[in-house]
């Protein structure tokens, strides 16, 4: 708001120039000339000046009442420039797996939208080295996937571990395998569904040792089997449903799946489970917006049904 309304709005409420002067920690004989300049401005007089005191004009009450009008807005407007800059900082920029995004992400996100509703929010839904690689372009603030195996250690991005998984085999009802205890051998003559499969140009850029990635390979016979792959779960669905094919994905959200017309594998070799948790770059550790919404994270997982461990 403007000087010269501010200072006449002191004065018409204070209804004295020295009292309005030190709330406005300004010289008396600065405010009286200010005063003088604003009717000289307006062309009317606003204050009648006696030894008593400032009364105000005709003029002076209207001005008044508008000037209030005037302030009103103008708080209002700063207000609302204060709150939509808090929504601009506490703007999501987040990549999650689709597993997890069906675990325990979808609802988070319904909850950080009640709390800043006019907040952007970008959330990339896809394969952890894709989403490593924004991280590192700086395109996401963290993501949350699995412990990537052969990781480049001078990348620069930081691992917090917050539960375990395991991976299952699921097929559609009535698949032939669904009659007795498999091995991975058994799996050898039917197709591997890869949901989100790893990009070439992601791996080279983000993984140094590629051995672990074999060593996956090897597990489950890929090389002897027929792949198909997509990026889309309702695609996925869509295969499994109207195929023998088996999709290798995190147990825990079996249910999510079963719900949808596959069924998991009963298996006759244990794996091992593993890690999956937060990324983010090591010069972003303590910020506190990132340290908040990792808090958010878990308290989500806290609420979690599914049968995940906990570190």
């Amino acid at each position: 708001m403007d000087k010269a309304w501010r200072q006449f709005l002191a004065v018409a409420e204070l209804r004295s120039v020295s009292l309005a002067a030190q709330r406005l920690f300004v010289s008396q004989p600065t405010l009286t000339h200010n005063l003088k300049k604003l009717e000289t401005q307006l062309g009317v007089t606003l204050f009648n000046r006696s030894p008593r005191g400032m009364t105000l004009t005709p003029y002076g009450e209207t001005l008044l009442e508008q000037a209030r009008i005037m302030q009103r807005v103008y708080d209002n407007a700063l207000g609302k420039l204060q709150q939509l800059k808090v929504d601009q900082e506490a703007g999501l920029r987040i990549g999650v797996g689709l597993a997890w995004w069906h675990l325990f992400f979808r609802d988070l996100f319904h909850r950080y939208r009640e709390q800043h509703p006019t907040a952007p929010a970008h959330i990339e839904i896809g394969n952890h080295l894709r989403s490593m690689d924004q991280l590192l372009a700086g395109e996401l603030d963290l993501f949350i996937g699995h412990r990537i195996a052969g990781l480049n250690p001078s990348s620069g991005a930081v691992f917090r571990p917050l539960f375990k998984v395991r991976d299952a085999c699921f097929v559609r009802q009535g698949h032939p395998l669904l009659q007795r205890p498999v091995s991975f051998e058994d799996l050898l003559d039917y197709p591997h569904l890869a949901l989100t499969p790893d990009e070439t140009r992601y791996s080279r850029a983000v993984v140094t040792n590629p051995q672990f990635k074999e060593a996956e390979r090897h597990t489950y016979h890929l090389a002897d089997r027929v792949v198909w792959s997509t990026s889309s779960m309702s695609a996925a669905l869509d295969i499994l449903r109207d195929s023998d094919a088996v999709m290798i994905y995190p147990a825990s959200i079996a249910e999510t799946l079963v719900a949808s017309g596959v069924v998991p594998l009963e298996l006759s070799e244990v794996q091992e489970a593993m890690d999956v948790g937060v990324y983010r770059l090591e010069e972003r550790v303590g910020d506190e917006q990132l340290d908040a919404l990792v808090g958010e994270v878990v308290s989500a997982l806290n609420a979690v049904s599914a049968d995940i461990e906990r570190l």
